[in-house]
Protein backbone atom coordinates (compact mmCIF):
# COMPACT_ATOMS: atom_id res chain seq x y z
CA UNK A 1 0.00 0.00 0.00
CA UNK A 2 2.89 2.38 0.74
CA UNK A 3 4.27 1.60 -2.71
CA UNK A 4 0.91 2.69 -4.17
CA UNK A 5 1.18 5.96 -2.23
CA UNK A 6 4.52 6.60 -3.91
CA UNK A 7 2.87 5.99 -7.28
CA UNK A 8 0.11 8.46 -6.45
CA UNK A 9 2.61 11.14 -5.41
CA UNK A 10 5.30 10.70 -8.07
CA UNK A 11 3.28 9.49 -11.07
CA UNK A 12 -0.48 9.97 -10.80
CA UNK A 13 -0.18 13.54 -9.47
CA UNK A 14 1.49 14.91 -12.59
CA UNK A 15 -1.69 16.57 -13.87
CA UNK A 16 -2.72 18.02 -10.50
CA UNK A 17 -2.27 21.84 -10.15
CA UNK A 18 0.64 22.61 -7.83
CA UNK A 19 -1.42 24.58 -5.35
CA UNK A 20 -2.02 23.67 -1.72
CA UNK A 21 -5.85 23.22 -1.98
CA UNK A 22 -5.59 21.02 -5.07
CA UNK A 23 -2.76 18.94 -3.61
CA UNK A 24 -4.62 18.58 -0.30
CA UNK A 25 -7.65 17.18 -2.14
CA UNK A 26 -5.43 14.81 -4.09
CA UNK A 27 -3.70 13.71 -0.88
CA UNK A 28 -7.11 13.09 0.72
CA UNK A 29 -8.23 11.02 -2.25
CA UNK A 30 -4.98 9.02 -2.18
CA UNK A 31 -5.29 8.39 1.55
CA UNK A 32 -8.95 7.40 1.30
CA UNK A 33 -8.31 4.94 -1.53
CA UNK A 34 -5.21 3.34 -0.02
CA UNK A 35 -6.76 3.10 3.45
CA UNK A 36 -9.76 1.35 1.86
CA UNK A 37 -7.48 -1.13 0.09
CA UNK A 38 -5.55 -1.67 3.34
CA UNK A 39 -8.72 -2.47 5.25
CA UNK A 40 -9.69 -5.03 2.60
CA UNK A 41 -6.28 -6.66 3.09
CA UNK A 42 -7.04 -6.71 6.81
CA UNK A 43 -10.31 -8.49 6.03
CA UNK A 44 -8.43 -11.23 4.17
CA UNK A 45 -6.23 -11.88 7.20
CA UNK A 46 -9.31 -12.05 9.44
CA UNK A 47 -11.04 -14.37 6.99
CA UNK A 48 -8.19 -16.89 7.03
CA UNK A 49 -7.85 -16.75 10.83
CA UNK A 50 -11.56 -17.61 11.15
CA UNK A 51 -11.22 -20.28 8.48
CA UNK A 52 -8.42 -22.09 10.34
CA UNK A 53 -10.19 -21.72 13.70
CA UNK A 54 -13.64 -22.85 12.51
CA UNK A 55 -13.23 -26.48 13.59
CA UNK A 56 -12.07 -25.65 17.11
CA UNK A 57 -14.71 -22.95 17.53
CA UNK A 58 -17.52 -25.49 17.30
CA UNK A 59 -16.19 -27.39 20.32
CA UNK A 60 -15.08 -24.25 22.17
CA UNK A 61 -18.61 -22.86 22.11
CA UNK A 62 -19.97 -26.15 23.49
CA UNK A 63 -17.37 -27.25 26.04
CA UNK A 64 -15.49 -24.13 27.20
CA UNK A 65 -16.40 -20.76 28.67
CA UNK A 66 -16.08 -19.11 25.27
CA UNK A 67 -19.47 -17.93 24.09
CA UNK A 68 -20.76 -16.32 20.95
CA UNK A 69 -21.04 -12.81 22.38
CA UNK A 70 -17.52 -12.71 23.80
CA UNK A 71 -16.04 -14.10 20.58
CA UNK A 72 -17.75 -11.48 18.41
CA UNK A 73 -16.85 -8.73 20.90
CA UNK A 74 -13.21 -9.78 20.69
CA UNK A 75 -13.31 -9.64 16.90
CA UNK A 76 -14.93 -6.18 17.01
CA UNK A 77 -12.31 -4.84 19.40
CA UNK A 78 -9.34 -6.30 17.53
CA UNK A 79 -10.55 -5.31 14.05
CA UNK A 80 -11.31 -1.73 15.11
CA UNK A 81 -7.87 -1.44 16.75
CA UNK A 82 -6.17 -2.80 13.63
CA UNK A 83 -8.18 -0.42 11.46
CA UNK A 84 -6.94 2.53 13.51
CA UNK A 85 -3.33 1.31 13.41
CA UNK A 86 -3.42 0.88 9.63
CA UNK A 87 -5.02 4.30 9.26
CA UNK A 88 -2.34 5.92 11.42
CA UNK A 89 0.38 4.34 9.28
CA UNK A 90 -1.29 5.50 6.06
CA UNK A 91 -1.75 9.07 7.42
CA UNK A 92 1.90 9.23 8.50
CA UNK A 93 3.09 8.00 5.12
CA UNK A 94 0.72 10.28 3.19
CA UNK A 95 1.27 13.45 5.19
CA UNK A 96 4.81 13.31 6.54
CA UNK A 97 6.83 10.94 4.40
CA UNK A 98 5.51 11.28 0.87
CA UNK A 99 3.23 14.15 -0.12
CA UNK A 100 4.50 17.00 2.06
CA UNK A 101 8.13 16.23 1.22
CA UNK A 102 7.34 15.76 -2.45
CA UNK A 103 5.37 18.99 -2.98
CA UNK A 104 6.71 21.24 -0.21
CA UNK A 105 3.30 22.09 1.27
CA UNK A 106 1.79 21.36 4.67
CA UNK A 107 -0.82 18.77 3.67
CA UNK A 108 -1.94 17.77 7.15
CA UNK A 109 -5.30 16.00 7.59
CA UNK A 110 -8.12 18.31 8.63
CA UNK A 111 -9.75 15.88 11.09
CA UNK A 112 -7.37 13.16 12.19
CA UNK A 113 -9.58 11.90 15.03
CA UNK A 114 -12.48 11.63 12.60
CA UNK A 115 -10.28 9.58 10.27
CA UNK A 116 -9.45 7.22 13.11
CA UNK A 117 -13.14 6.87 13.98
CA UNK A 118 -14.02 6.03 10.37
CA UNK A 119 -11.10 3.58 10.23
CA UNK A 120 -12.37 1.81 13.34
CA UNK A 121 -15.80 1.42 11.70
CA UNK A 122 -14.10 0.27 8.49
CA UNK A 123 -12.19 -2.41 10.39
CA UNK A 124 -15.37 -3.65 12.05
CA UNK A 125 -17.27 -3.73 8.76
CA UNK A 126 -14.49 -5.63 7.00
CA UNK A 127 -14.43 -8.13 9.86
CA UNK A 128 -18.20 -8.70 9.78
CA UNK A 129 -18.22 -9.03 5.99
CA UNK A 130 -15.24 -11.40 5.97
CA UNK A 131 -16.84 -13.45 8.75
CA UNK A 132 -20.08 -13.64 6.77
CA UNK A 133 -18.31 -14.91 3.64
CA UNK A 134 -16.18 -17.43 5.54
CA UNK A 135 -19.18 -18.84 7.40
CA UNK A 136 -21.06 -19.25 4.12
CA UNK A 137 -18.11 -21.21 2.75
CA UNK A 138 -17.63 -23.33 5.89
CA UNK A 139 -21.33 -24.11 6.42
CA UNK A 140 -22.62 -24.46 2.87
CA UNK A 141 -20.23 -23.97 -0.07
CA UNK A 142 -17.30 -26.17 0.97
CA UNK A 143 -13.79 -25.18 2.02
CA UNK A 144 -12.46 -25.54 -1.52
CA UNK A 145 -14.08 -22.18 -2.21
CA UNK A 146 -12.16 -20.26 0.48
CA UNK A 147 -10.02 -18.53 -2.16
CA UNK A 148 -13.23 -17.02 -3.55
CA UNK A 149 -13.58 -15.04 -0.31
CA UNK A 150 -10.28 -13.22 -0.86
CA UNK A 151 -11.25 -12.49 -4.46
CA UNK A 152 -14.57 -10.95 -3.45
CA UNK A 153 -13.03 -8.79 -0.72
CA UNK A 154 -10.35 -7.38 -3.01
CA UNK A 155 -12.37 -6.96 -6.19
CA UNK A 156 -15.08 -5.01 -4.38
CA UNK A 157 -12.54 -2.69 -2.76
CA UNK A 158 -10.62 -1.97 -5.95
CA UNK A 159 -13.65 -1.97 -8.24
CA UNK A 160 -15.89 0.33 -6.20
CA UNK A 161 -13.00 2.43 -4.92
CA UNK A 162 -11.66 3.25 -8.37
CA UNK A 163 -15.13 3.66 -9.86
CA UNK A 164 -15.75 6.78 -7.74
CA UNK A 165 -12.98 8.50 -9.70
CA UNK A 166 -13.43 7.21 -13.21
CA UNK A 167 -17.16 6.48 -13.45
CA UNK A 168 -20.22 8.52 -12.40
CA UNK A 169 -21.96 6.00 -10.16
CA UNK A 170 -25.61 6.60 -9.11
CA UNK A 171 -25.90 8.48 -5.84
CA UNK A 172 -28.15 5.78 -4.37
CA UNK A 173 -25.47 3.15 -5.01
CA UNK A 174 -22.83 5.31 -3.32
CA UNK A 175 -24.99 5.76 -0.24
CA UNK A 176 -25.80 2.05 -0.11
CA UNK A 177 -22.25 0.79 -0.70
CA UNK A 178 -20.20 0.42 2.51
CA UNK A 179 -16.99 0.46 0.49
CA UNK A 180 -17.81 3.83 -1.02
CA UNK A 181 -18.98 5.10 2.35
CA UNK A 182 -15.58 4.25 3.86
CA UNK A 183 -13.66 5.89 1.01
CA UNK A 184 -15.86 9.00 1.02
CA UNK A 185 -15.69 9.47 4.78
CA UNK A 186 -11.90 9.05 4.82
CA UNK A 187 -11.61 11.61 2.02
CA UNK A 188 -13.86 14.04 3.91
CA UNK A 189 -12.01 13.70 7.23
CA UNK A 190 -8.62 14.22 5.59
CA UNK A 191 -9.54 17.11 3.29
CA UNK A 192 -12.19 18.77 5.43
CA UNK A 193 -14.31 19.11 2.30
CA UNK A 194 -17.57 17.53 1.23
CA UNK A 195 -17.07 14.66 -1.21
CA UNK A 196 -18.66 14.61 -4.66
CA UNK A 197 -20.33 11.59 -6.22
CA UNK A 198 -17.44 11.49 -8.69
CA UNK A 199 -14.37 12.68 -6.83
CA UNK A 200 -12.64 13.94 -9.96
CA UNK A 201 -15.71 15.95 -11.07
CA UNK A 202 -16.51 18.96 -8.82
CA UNK A 203 -19.79 19.48 -10.69
CA UNK A 204 -21.22 16.11 -9.60
CA UNK A 205 -23.64 15.78 -6.67
CA UNK A 206 -22.35 16.40 -3.15
CA UNK A 207 -22.58 13.43 -0.79
CA UNK A 208 -23.83 13.93 2.77
CA UNK A 209 -21.41 12.36 5.26
CA UNK A 210 -24.20 11.76 7.80
CA UNK A 211 -25.93 9.38 5.39
CA UNK A 212 -22.62 7.62 4.74
CA UNK A 213 -22.07 7.04 8.46
CA UNK A 214 -25.63 5.78 8.89
CA UNK A 215 -25.23 3.42 5.92
CA UNK A 216 -21.96 1.99 7.24
CA UNK A 217 -23.36 1.44 10.75
CA UNK A 218 -26.51 -0.17 9.30
CA UNK A 219 -24.38 -2.64 7.32
CA UNK A 220 -22.37 -3.50 10.44
CA UNK A 221 -25.49 -4.13 12.53
CA UNK A 222 -27.08 -6.24 9.77
CA UNK A 223 -23.96 -8.34 9.24
CA UNK A 224 -23.46 -8.84 12.98
CA UNK A 225 -26.98 -10.25 13.22
CA UNK A 226 -26.47 -12.60 10.27
CA UNK A 227 -23.01 -13.64 11.50
CA UNK A 228 -24.47 -14.56 14.87
CA UNK A 229 -27.02 -16.85 13.22
CA UNK A 230 -24.38 -18.47 11.03
CA UNK A 231 -22.01 -19.00 13.97
CA UNK A 232 -24.75 -20.86 15.83
CA UNK A 233 -24.92 -23.24 12.86
CA UNK A 234 -21.15 -23.56 12.48
CA UNK A 235 -20.08 -27.04 11.39
CA UNK A 236 -16.77 -28.70 12.31
CA UNK A 237 -14.47 -28.80 9.30
CA UNK A 238 -10.87 -29.83 8.80
CA UNK A 239 -8.57 -27.27 7.17
CA UNK A 240 -7.31 -29.99 4.80
CA UNK A 241 -10.71 -29.94 3.11
CA UNK A 242 -9.77 -26.59 1.61
CA UNK A 243 -6.72 -27.98 -0.17
CA UNK A 244 -6.84 -27.26 -3.89
CA UNK A 245 -6.49 -30.36 -6.07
Amino acid sequence: MIFWLFLYAFSFAQGVPKTQPALLEFSAFSYGSIALFSSSSLAISIAYSIYYASSSLVYSFRFTRLNLSSYIATLIGSSSALGIILSAIMIACTYIIIFSLKFGFNLAPANQLGAFGVSALAGVFMMTFALFLVLLVVNYAGLQNISLVTFILLILAFGLGLATVNSPLPTGLLYGSPYNAIQTLLYTTYSGLAAHAQLSDPTSAILQWQYMVASLIAWIVLLLGVDGLLLRRLKPRQAEEGRQI
